[in-house]
């Protein structure tokens, strides 16, 4: 006789699953409500501004597939309280090709 009892490692899996999507829908929601995107009418460049360095660090790897996936060179900075422009070091820069 057998019986149909899953296996331990199949309930951890499951759980991955789930923590994975409820953790990935505010990462993404994030990314695009916390740096609304500014663009150019003439330029294929899209710009994010983040309050905070911490924001433009933890959100770089979106702005990396949001560069891939529409095409276009996608410019993530951090805003300086005391320049009106961002410093070099400010700024992460994405370019579209694979």
């Amino acid at each position: 006789m057998t019986t149909d009892k899953p296996k331990w490692w199949q309930s951890w899996i499951v759980y991955a699953l789930i923590g994975l999507l409820l953790t990935l829908g505010p990462y993404v929601g994030g990314y695009f409500l916390l740096g609304p995107s500014e663009s150019l009418a003439l330029s294929p460049i899209t710009f994010r501004e983040y309050e905070y360095e911490t924001l433009r660090i933890a959100f770089g790897p979106l702005g990396w597939a949001e560069a891939k996936l529409r095409g276009e060179r996608v410019v993530i900075s951090n805003r300086n309280e005391f320049l009106e422009c961002p410093l070099p070091g400010d700024i992460d820069d994405y370019e579209p090709g694979w």
